[in-house]
């Protein structure tokens, strides 16, 4: 059964580094990709294009990135000291949560339309913060905020998380790696991403579809069914 569990824990946590990677690719980051890694480097845009990257310029983009993290680590250990009295509510908080997930990924794929969630509300500077600090400031802002395509996505990993208050701090590092990772790596090729602009609303659609299916299994705690299933062909596997 340990082995179930932590099959089980893997699961969530691939779920979490997917939501990661689709909160960089939604409709409201990537179409302005080059011109936030413009604003973060304070390099203009032709030479982002260009890929004319230099150490100061990677150091910007890798504190704005710690910043975006620390928003929802800070987040994490708040899930975890609540710990205690989540695990004795453990089934109204799965219910509750995997409810939440799926109304998120409703709003997610265009099914339900809420006008006060369909804005935008971000932290805004009237000047760029100076230095790698003003980097990490930005990034906490940009954490902050809500955006239409971002926050159902980021509201279902806190509802996965109140379900798992033992993982919720590695959930939510595993959230910000997924968003980090093709952040940085894709700002030394900016300007191969205009491709993908043409699938981000598919993926978005598919993504929301992938959280209404996990919200539903939740509920039903079918997930844990599943890793009862998989148990035989997977014997003893504890992860890699």
């Amino acid at each position: 059964m340990n082995g179930g569990i932590i099959m089980g824990s893997e699961v969530t946590f691939l779920l979490a580094f997917g939501a990661g990677v689709l909160s960089f690719i939604s409709p409201c980051v990537l179409p302005v990709f080059p011109a936030f890694v413009s604003y973060i480097t304070g390099m203009s845009f032709n030479e982002v294009e260009n890929k004319k990257f230099n150490a100061r310029a990677i150091f910007h983009t890798l504190f704005f990135l710690i910043g975006f993290s620390l928003v929802y680590i800070a987040l994490g250990f708040g899930t975890v000291f609540l710990g205690g009295v989540l695990i004795e509510h453990s089934n109204l908080i799965r219910q509750l949560g995997s409810i939440l997930i799926i109304i998120f990924g409703l709003i997610i794929t265009g099914v339900l339309n809420f006008d006060f969630l369909m804005k935008d509300r971000k932290l805004q500077f009237k000047n760029r913060p100076s230095g790698f600090a003003g980097s990490v400031f930005i990034g906490m802002a940009f954490a902050a905020g809500w955006s239409p395509c971002n926050g159902p996505i980021i509201g279902a990993i806190f509802a996965m998380s109140a379900t798992e208050p033992n993982n919720a701090l590695i959930l939510m590092i595993v959230y910000c790696l997924g968003f980090a990772v093709p952040f940085f790596i894709l700002s030394f090729f900016v300007s191969r991403t205009r491709w993908m602009l043409k699938y981000s609303n598919i993926i978005m659609k598919a993504g929301g579809v992938l959280m209404i299916l996990m919200g539903v299994l939740l509920y039903f705690d079918g997930l844990t069914q599943i890793i009862i299933w998989l148990q035989p062909f997977f014997g003893d596997f504890q992860g890699f």
